[in-house]
């Protein structure tokens, strides 16, 4: 095992933590608008074990981020603003995001967002906790393996229009449309889907000291390329408990985005988190299979604010793959300073 590995791992020990930046950032309020400023840098390292094909040569990551936001309140209490979030890398955590850009409206009745975000299913899918770098869908798919899928699969960060309901006695609906989604290039052969419809459907209630939820999620689109139509499903559970987060997805993503069909894969995930202010950590597994892949994934990991302006992160994760009959197994491990504003 490599040494990144274990610094990583003696990282996870020690400092097992949110993807929220503890600092209040810079704010400005002038009468009905307010602005927003974040800004972080991180420096991340990690590493593979000599059996898993490597992602890509890096073991280390600067990465930038800064996020952007304006609005203004009417005298109604509706709010319209803008919100921008970039940094200088993709991250493939989605715990921390970046990438987005868009305007909104919000009033009692709903919000109504138009630009690069997430899609209906996946902003109200309820599924396995995950947290600071991500666990099971987290940043270890930088230095090697596949992450999980957990919701249904989307159309990502495409530009879109999403509207998501204000809750309703516990239930919030949402609906977006992407007019097209380029995916990356496969064997330099064109993958792009157009009219990617996403439908998503949250439910939760509050029992005892317990808050309960259930979500569903379907996603549809017209292939352009070479692969298949996106037609996928997705549905979850959560309890909530104080600190405390339990979640577990079943995910039914069938032939999307394959270059062939009866690819039929599906996933089941369950997790844990514990999270507190200055502190977290998470346990997360999924369990994926398909005709001609197998995926299996355990992750560890979490975050530690040392004060309001640096957050240590770190995971463990272990990967069983295995991609018509060839199996990989290992442990990647990585680790991650951010300086926040």
């Amino acid at each position: 095992m490599r040494k990144s590995i274990l610094l990583a791992a003696v990282a996870g020990a020690g400092f097992l933590a949110t993807p929220a930046l503890a600092a209040d950032g810079l704010r400005w309020d002038s009468g009905d608008w307010a602005f927003s400023a974040h800004l972080a840098g991180s420096a991340q390292a990690g590493d593979a074990s000599e059996d898993l094909p490597p992602a890509s040569g890096d073991t280390t990551h600067l990465d930038g981020y800064v996020r952007l936001n304006a609005d203004w309140t009417s005298d109604d209490g509706w709010t319209a603003g803008a919100n921008l979030e970039a940094s200088t890398n993709d991250r493939e955590t989605e715990a921390l995001n970046t990438g987005e850009i868009y305007v909104y409206v919000a009033s009692e009745l709903g919000r109504l967002e138009i630009g690069k975000q997430d899609g209906a299913a996946d902003a109200l899918a309820l599924r396995a906790p995950v947290i600071a770098l991500g666990q099971v869908r987290g940043d270890f798919a930088r230095y090697a393996g596949s992450q999980a899928l957990l919701s249904a699969y989307d159309s990502g960060d495409a530009p879109k229009v999403v509207f998501l309901s204000a809750p309703y006695s516990g239930l919030r609906v949402g609906v977006s449309w992407a007019p097209q989604d380029n995916r990356d290039d496969l064997a330099g052969l064109p993958v792009k889907h157009h009219d990617v419809v996403e439908l998503g459907a949250q439910f939760e209630r509050p029992v005892g000291d317990w808050v309960l939820g259930i979500s569903g999620g379907y996603v549809t689109s017209q292939s352009v390329g070479v692969t298949q139509d996106i037609r996928s499903w997705s549905v979850g559970v959560e309890a909530k408990r104080g600190p405390l987060r339990l979640g577990a997805g079943y995910v039914d993503r069938g032939d999307s985005n394959q270059l062939f069909i009866d690819f039929d894969q599906r996933e089941w995930s369950v997790g844990a988190a514990w999270v507190k202010e200055r502190w977290g950590v998470a346990a997360s597994a999924a369990w994926s299979e398909a005709s001609v892949f197998d995926n299996q994934l355990l992750g560890i990991g979490g975050f530690f604010n040392l004060n309001d302006y640096v957050t240590l992160r770190a995971d463990v994760v272990h990967v069983d793959e295995e991609r018509f009959g060839l199996e990989s197994q290992g442990v990647v491990g990585l680790a991650e300073i951010e300086f926040h504003y």
